[in-house]
C-alpha cells in the first residue's frame, strides 16, 4: 500500500511533506496540542524525537495518538493483551491493551476479547518509551469495518502535519475552519463543526460526573437533540470522550 523503503532516511516522507524537520514551536501552544489525540503513522511514532519526556514529530507533540494498522500477532496474558501492529509505513509497533481493573458482581476482573491477526484496527492510546523501545498503551482498540476509514485517517495525518507547520509559520494567528474561531493547535483533525462544539462543551466541564447530554442540549438549543447524540456517539467511538456514571454523562479524554 505504501512504500517503506526509505523509512530509515525520511520516516514517512510522503505524509510529512518536508515539514517534520522544522524547529519546535512555542512551548505554550505545543503543550496545548499534546492534550489532543493526534492522528499518526507508525513511522512517525518510531522516528519522533524523544527529549525531556516529550515526543516531537516536527512541530507536533505526540502524547495521545490514534493510528490504524493490521494486527500481525497477538499475545494474551491475565493482565493485558499485546499486539504487534503494522501500517506498512515502517517496522511494526508494539501496542499494549491492559485489562480493565473494575470487577463485576461476581468479583472477577473484566477482560476483553483479543482481535485476531490480519484484522485492521484503530488504536487510541498513549505513546510511551521504556528501555529504548517505543510502545502505545491503548485505552481503546476498535476494528475497522470500512476501509474508507483508513483513507480518511491518512488525510487526517496530513492535515495534522500541515496544521502544525502553519501554526509554526504564523504564531498567534487563528483559523476559522468550519466556522469556529480557534487556534490551529487546538483543533482535532477530522471533526465537524458540531462535533468540535460538543467536544469543547464536554471538555470545559470539570465536575467528577462529567457533562450530561441534557446540559449539552441546553447550550446548543438550535441543534436537534438527535444530531447532538450522533456527535456524542462519534466522539466516543473515536476515543475523544468517554462515559462516566452512566450513558448520559461524559468527560473528555484530554481534560
Amino acid at each position: 500500500m505504501w512504500n517503506n523503503q526509505d523509512f530509515n532516511q525520511s520516516g514517512f516522507s510522503q505524509v510529512q511533506g518536508g515539514g517534520f524537520n522544522t524547529p519546535q514551536g512555542d512551548e505554550k501552544k505545543r503543550s496545548k496540542r499534546s492534550n489532543n489525540i493526534v492522528p499518526v503513522t507508525v513511522a512517525q511514532v518510531l522516528t519522533a524525537k524523544h527529549e525531556d519526556d516529550a515526543f516531537m514529530s516536527g512541530n507536533l507533540e505526540l502524547s495521545q495518538v490514534t493510528l490504524i494498522g493490521l494486527v500481525k500477532s497477538v499475545n494474551e496474558s491475565p493482565t493485558r493483551i499485546d499486539y504487534v501492529i503494522d501500517d506498512m509505513t515502517g517496522p511494526p509497533l508494539d501496542v499494549r491493551r491492559f485489562n480493565d481493573s473494575d470487577e463485576n458482581d461476581e468479583g472477577e476482573t473484566q477482560t476483553q476479547n483479543a482481535y485476531p491477526p490480519n484484522t485492521y484496527v484503530r488504536v487510541n492510546g498513549l505513546l510511551r518509551a521504556f528501555g529504548g523501545k517505543r510502545t502505545v498503551n491503548a485505552f481503546k482498540i476498535t476494528p475497522v469495518t470500512d476501509m474508507n476509514e483508513l483513507t480518511c485517517h491518512m488525510l487526517e495525518v496530513i492535515h495534522a502535519s500541515a496544521s502544525g507547520q502553519q501554526q509554526h509559520a504564523q504564531p498567534g494567528k487563528s483559523s476559522s475552519m468550519g466556522g469556529n474561531s480557534m487556534e490551529v493547535g487546538e483543533q482535532i483533525a477530522g471533526l465537524s463543526p458540531l462535533q468540535m462544539q460538543v467536544q469543547k462543551i464536554i471538555r470545559s466541564d470539570q465536575s467528577e460526573q462529567g457533562c450530561s447530554v441534557d446540559e449539552i442540549c441546553q447550550q446548543l438549543r438550535s441543534v436537534a437533540p438527535k444530531a447532538i447524540r450522533d456527535a456524542i456517539e462519534f466522539l466516543s467511538s473515536e476515543g475523544h470522550i468517554y462515559s462516566t456514571i452512566d450513558d448520559e454523562h461524559f468527560q473528555a479524554t484530554d481534560a
